[in-house]
C-alpha cells in the first residue's frame, strides 16, 4: 500500500476526506468518534501531519491528555466495562492512513473478544 502524503491524507483537516466534522478540539489535537455497536469507539488525531506518534511534539503530548479523556466522556454513555486504547504504526504494526492517530475502544464483557487486549498480543 502506498503511503498517503499531507496532499492526499484522510486525516488533514484541510483535505475535507474526513467524512465528518471533529466533535471536539483543542490546539493540537482533535477527536473523531464512531458511536456504532458493538464496539463504538474514538480516534485522537493530531492537526499537524505526522506519520506516528514517535514524532509528537512537547505540545502534541500535553494536548493528548484532554482529548484522551474528552474521548472517555463521549463514550461512557455506553457504559463499557473496559475500553482498548492503542495505536497503529507503520504498515507492519497495521497502520493503513499514515497520519497518526489513537484508537479507544469501548469493551463489553459480552464482547467475544473480552479479555483480549493488546496485552494478550504481547505475551
Amino acid at each position: 500500500m502506498a503511503k498517503a502524503n499531507i496532499e492526499n491524507c484522510r486525516w488533514c483537516l484541510a483535505n475535507g476526506l474526513a467524512g465528518a466534522e471533529p466533535a471536539a478540539s483543542n490546539r493540537t489535537q482533535y477527536l473523531m468518534l464512531k458511536l456504532t455497536t458493538p464496539n463504538p469507539s474514538a480516534m485522537v488525531i493530531p492537526v499537524r501531519y505526522v506519520e506516528t506518534p514517535f514524532e509528537f511534539n512537547s505540545d502534541e503530548w500535553a494536548d493528548l491528555g484532554e482529548m484522551l479523556t474528552e474521548a472517555k466522556r463521549r463514550l461512557d454513555q455506553f457504559q463499557p466495562d473496559g475500553f482498548t486504547i492503542g495505536w497503529n504504526v507503520g504498515a507492519t504494526g497495521g497502520q493503513h492512513i499514515f497520519h497518526a492517530y489513537m484508537h479507544v475502544v469501548c469493551r463489553s464483557e459480552k464482547d467475544p473478544k473480552a479479555g483480549q487486549g493488546i496485552r494478550d498480543f504481547l505475551r
